[in-house]
Formats: C-alpha cells, structure tokens, sequence
C-alpha cells in the first residue's frame, strides 16, 4: 500500500472511533475535524517507524502480527476503560483514534502479497 490509502484509511478509521465512542466519554476529539487529521497522520505511523526506502522487505516488529494483536487487546482495554478526569477523557480519545489508524496500516499492509510478519525483528 502507498502512503495516501494508509492516510484514507486512518482517517476513516479515526472518525469511525469517534461515532462509536460512547457519549459520556466525548472530548473535543471527538469531531470528526479534530479526527480527521490525527487519523491521517498516525495511519502513516509504522511507516514512520519502519521506513521503506525503497525496499519491499521493511516489515519488521513495528509492522507485525504480534503488534497488531498487543494493540488490538490494548485498544479493548481502552474502549472499555471510563476516565472521569477531562485530560484523562482526551487522553483515552487520542488512543483510540491513533490505534484505530495504527490498527487500519495494520490491516490494509496484511491484505497485500507480502504480508505481515508473525513477529519480525525488534
């Protein structure tokens, strides 16, 4: 996948947390143009930390099935976690929405001929 359809899908991602999220957990966050550019430029990340260069063979740790499975559970963890505080509020809300985008790389990279690794190297 190129990096626009990682940054589409992020921010699809993000803003589909943000209509699910329930509404006593809203923050600012929440709107979708507050989403929007969050899930577009976290939705990029693991490229960020693996970058290709030119080289088709970059997934490792960051781009893996072990990570996409630590964060799915983690994001379980968030959702289902119900903070009174606001900065604690917009802290679950960045979360979410940066491991929703995180989560959308994931998917669309083990959707193509390559794969992701089971654990690649750290």
């Amino acid at each position: 996948m190129n990096g626009p359809a990682h940054q589409f899908a992020g921010t699809v991602a993000a803003m589909l947390t943000t209509q699910f999220d329930s509404e006593k957990n809203c923050t600012a966050l929440h709107h979708p143009a507050a989403a929007a550019p969050i899930g577009a430029f976290l939705g990029k990340l693991p490229d960020m930390l693996e970058p290709s260069f030119r080289n088709p063979n970059h997934r490792q740790f960051f781009h893996s099935v072990a990570v996409l499975g630590f964060l799915g559970v983690g994001m379980h963890k968030l959702y289902r976690w119900h903070p009174q505080d606001d900065s604690k509020k917009l802290l679950r809300a960045l979360l979410l929405i940066g491991g929703a985008a995180y989560l959308s790389h994931l998917a669309l990279d083990a959707m193509t001929s390559r794969s992701l690794p089971l654990l690649g190297k750290i």
